[in-house]
């Protein structure tokens, strides 16, 4: 009967795609616990985020409660063998009981849950200045890259009003999303030049030529100019910082580019590798700058003093990378390149493990590709919603369901008393269900994990699709038994077109909460629109054939 009807057809073969993509994970064969979040001084080798880790030391890993047990005696410094992803693993524990990687349960199905369901944590963001509609849109621009270039799956962002930023991650504390994301991102790369004093007189190469550099009592005498200890001046063009002045010492810092100067970065294996080096890792990755900052790296190498590492000649200076004011790393500059106006220069770090190496330079990559929020932002409000507490909102959200499936049911049963239309109905309203998961699910599987979620709001969509479809359904039954001189096709499209009618006002009502709605409304409003898709492309077609069958209409 199926196969002689296209739209009994599409149903069950859109219903049988919909539950593969529901239970897809549980057919992968994973077991243990996954990686979750490594931390950035960590000391292991072979751990990836997402690698199944299933023993630990001579711990077979079944669950949480095993990986947990399993660290909870090990101490600082200790060295632990793992299986990570069926290969050996191998970390040095940073602390009791922390051996540098979180982890999280593996995944048993493709339907991802919002915090208020499975935990997490809420974070709410203000510009600390008045800005307009387009530098929000700006900021979350920037703050999005940085959450697709981290792969941070459970991490989402919104708009609320007209100049809040709320940030929402699962299973994650509020201080690691603040950490994360609030940091405005500024930029820098600076030359580093230690002036070594004698009788509180030195002198360093600027700009090409040797200058003074000397004590006064009121600051730092920089080539014959009077300046306050940590005062930012301009010469020749270039921002010049004095910091940490010595008796014996004073460090210049001559800024060579900015993250406004940064066109392109590089990730492609042609234009950054990652190498063994000594007791370490040595990374790299090349970057394309502006002409002008090139001419200020060529204005501020040339004539440089050369030092020897190892079997390379370096130039003296170093060039410090800064994110918001803190030092990100130190690169050596090749002798070679002094005095070139180099656009594309390449950057280097070297940290003692793999992981910590890869970390460091994806973190230092994406900050450079999505550059710098355009505004500081403060913290509003933070909130913390336990697994517990989600877990139990979403049982009492599946026994309203069931509740007013039953309901549903004694209502449909009353009017029509014909158990061959009460079945139907019901098995329809549950395929939708199963069809709007299924969409969820494929979302998250076709994203890797960036797909739609469902919180709350989303759930208690589902109980509207269950109401509406319920009603729609009434309809047609109503209109296709009715007694009068018109054939099945004329019925059908007679309730098609008033079922078409109550599916556009619905959908034109719920449109303005997707566009300019937040939290609760943009996620119910979702649901109920791709719901009312579903019910007119899909299920009310198979529901008519259905019916057509049972009562034999013709």
């Amino acid at each position: 009967m199926i196969l002689k009807d296209v739209r009994l057809l599409v149903l069950a073969v859109l219903l049988g795609i919909s539950l593969y993509f529901i239970i897809s994970p549980l057919l992968s064969g994973r077991v243990g616990v996954v990686v979750a979040k490594i931390d950035s001084n960590a000391k292991c080798n072979n751990i990836r985020l997402d690698f199944a880790i299933t023993q630990v030391s001579a711990t077979q890993i079944k669950n949480l409660d095993d990986f947990h047990k399993s660290v909870l005696n090990i101490k600082g410094d200790e060295f632990v063998s793992l299986i990570a992803d069926g290969l050996p693993a191998n970390c040095v524990a940073l602390e009791d009981g922390n051996i540098g990687f979180t982890v999280a349960g593996v995944k048993k199905e493709n339907l991802v849950f919002g915090i208020d369901i499975q935990g997490g944590s809420r974070v709410l963001l203000k510009p600390k200045r008045t800005i307009t509609k387009s530098l929000i849109d700006d900021t979350i621009s920037v703050l999005t890259t940085r959450i697709n270039l981290y792969g941070l799956r459970d991490l989402r962002i919104y708009t609320i009003g007209e100049n809040l930023i709320q940030i929402e991650m699962g299973g994650a504390t509020s201080e690691e999303i603040v950490n994360f994301l609030s940091r405005q991102g500024k930029f820098e790369g600076k030359l580093e030049q230690t002036v070594k004093l004698k009788d509180a007189v030195g002198s360093l190469t600027f700009a090409g030529k040797s200058i003074s550099i000397g004590l006064s009592k009121d600051g730092v005498i920089f080539d014959n100019e009077q300046h306050k200890f940590g005062e930012l001046f301009t010469k020749d063009g270039i921002t010049v910082e004095i910091k940490n002045v010595t008796n014996e010492t004073i460090e210049i810092l001559s800024t060579v580019f900015t993250g406004k100067d940064i066109v392109a970065v590089f990730t492609d294996p042609q234009n950054s590798y990652l190498a063994p080096v000594g007791n370490g890792y040595e990374f790299s990755f090349a970057i394309q700058t502006s002409q002008e900052s090139a001419e200020r790296f060529a204005k501020l190498t040339r004539n440089q003093p050369i030092r020897l590492g190892g079997s390379e000649r370096y130039l003296e200076p170093v060039l410090v990378l800064f994110l918001d004011e803190d030092q990100v790393t130190s690169l050596n500059i090749v002798a070679s390149l002094a005095g070139q106006s180099l656009t594309k220069p390449t950057l280097q770090g070297f940290r003692e493990t793999r992981e910590a190496a890869l970390n460091e330079r994806l973190q230092l990559q994406s900050v450079l590709k999505s550059g710098s929020l355009p505004v500081e932002l403060e913290i509003i409000k933070t909130d913390v919603v336990t697994q517990t507490a989600g877990r139990a909102l979403l049982s009492s959200t599946i026994y309203v369901v069931i509740a007013a499936a039953i309901i549903v049911s004694i209502v449909i049963l009353f009017r029509y008393r014909d158990f061959k239309i009460v079945v139907p109905m019901l098995i329809i309203s549950f395929s939708e269900i199963l069809l709007i998961l299924g969409f969820a699910a494929f979302t998250q599987s076709a994203t890797k994990g960036a797909g739609w979620v469902l919180d709350v709001p989303a759930i208690a969509g589902l109980i509207a699709i269950i109401g509406t479809g319920v009603n729609q359904l009434i309809i047609i039954t109503d209109q296709m038994l009715q007694e009068k001189e018109t054939t099945v096709r004329q019925r059908h499209k007679a309730a098609m077109a008033i079922i078409f009618n109550s599916a556009s006002i619905v959908i034109a009502a719920m449109l303005p909460l997707v566009i300019a709605g937040v939290g609760a409304l943009k996620g119910f409003a979702i649901t109920t629109i791709i719901g009312v898709l579903i019910a007119i492309s899909i299920t009310r077609p198979a529901y008519t054939s259905i019916l057509e069958k049972v009562k034999q209409l013709s």
